[in-house]
């Protein structure tokens, strides 16, 4: 039975005893249509005009967190664990088997994204859950093994060790300035331009500062909003959509492999906050971090240890605003 343990020097929580494998060699894609016996039931799904799901989520066939588990926070001498409670989801995002993110249309990229918030906003639900994750990983090189476009969502009772960083620094930075790190931030790349890869009404892509991978680009929205689950307004959505398409066209044609993750802020619901503590919406800013991948940095690179790019930040901005898309 797998559990979260606690390391004493780190802080970290780490899951022990997970006995996930990878997907089985039958030839036969279980996310492909037709083949829908082959996962867990839906969830959740969005169909087309003919009844035809073109989006759907369902649980993992493997989860890492398991709903049905108790909590059941202990101690073993100085030691701390807790069972392995929480969700673990599959999106698939697409009928299509071998579509890549910057191959899908406009409607198509907007249901998915539009799957990610259903999926937030009914797991923040859950007091039990401290945050959800969005990731995808996509090529081998990232961690995915199964070709066929598809998303994970993980709802988790700790908030994960690099969020919990930002909650930090942000907090910090909020605390001292009375303004959000990442609206001081875009107003700097927007400002001095070397790192602006694209640009809209509502939002704008940047190579950050310290980039840990080559290409690694970041999508924050120009105005304020602590939680990506909260954004309803359908102008603002299209501007989301259109500017995801835009930085995959790019990434793309750098990077055959990468991880997206959506930082949003961790879930109110469990949050007590007590009176010398700032609310989340202070200081939080959602974003969209696509995090390219290599031979060398799935190789060599490991959690909280230097990463080594190829390329400066100010390189990959120029190189990824003069490609044709």
């Amino acid at each position: 039975m797998a559990e979260l343990r606690r390391d004493p020097l780190s802080g970290n929580w780490v899951v022990v005893g997970y006995g996930g494998s990878k997907s089985g060699g039958t030839g036969v894609c279980p996310f492909c249509p037709g083949h829908e016996s082959l996962t867990p039931p839906t969830i959740r799904e969005y169909a087309d005009d003919c009844g035809d799901w073109v989006v759907r989520c369902f649980p993992a066939s493997n989860p890492i967190f398991v709903i049905e588990v108790a909590e059941d926070r202990r101690g073993e001498g100085l030691y701390d664990k807790m069972g392995n409670v929480g969700a673990h989801e599959i999106i698939v995002e697409s009928r299509s088997h071998s579509k890549t993110m910057s191959m899908y249309s406009r409607p198509e990229l907007q249901l998915v994204l539009d799957m990610y918030r259903a999926r937030i906003l009914d797991l923040k639900g859950d007091k039990r859950f401290k945050y959800v994750q969005v990731f995808k990983n996509h090529g081998e090189l990232a961690g995915s093994y199964l070709l066929h476009p598809h998303s994970h969502v993980l709802a988790t009772p700790i908030v994960p060790a690099r969020v919990s960083r930002e909650v930090i620094i942000t907090r910090n930075h909020f605390g001292q300035k009375a303004r959000c790190l990442l609206c001081d931030i875009i107003s700097q790349e927007i400002r001095q331009g070397k790192r602006l890869v694209s640009m809209n009404r509502s939002f704008v892509a940047i190579c950050p500062f310290a980039s840990r991978f080559s290409y690694e680009t970041w999508i924050i929205p120009r105005f304020h909003e602590a939680s990506y689950e909260n954004l309803t307004s359908q102008g603002v959505k299209d501007d989301l959509t259109d500017m995801l398409l835009d930085v995959m066209k790019r990434v793309e044609q750098f990077a055959n492999a990468y991880t997206m993750e959506v930082h949003t802020s961790p879930n109110t619901t469990f949050a007590q906050t007590r009176g010398d503590e700032l609310p989340f919406h202070e200081y939080c800013h959602w974003h969209i971090e696509i995090l390219p991948r290599d031979f060398r940095s799935s190789k060599y690179k490991r959690e909280d240890e230097f990463s080594v790019s190829s390329i400066t930040p100010e390189e990959a901005a120029e190189a990824m605003k003069t490609q044709r898309i």
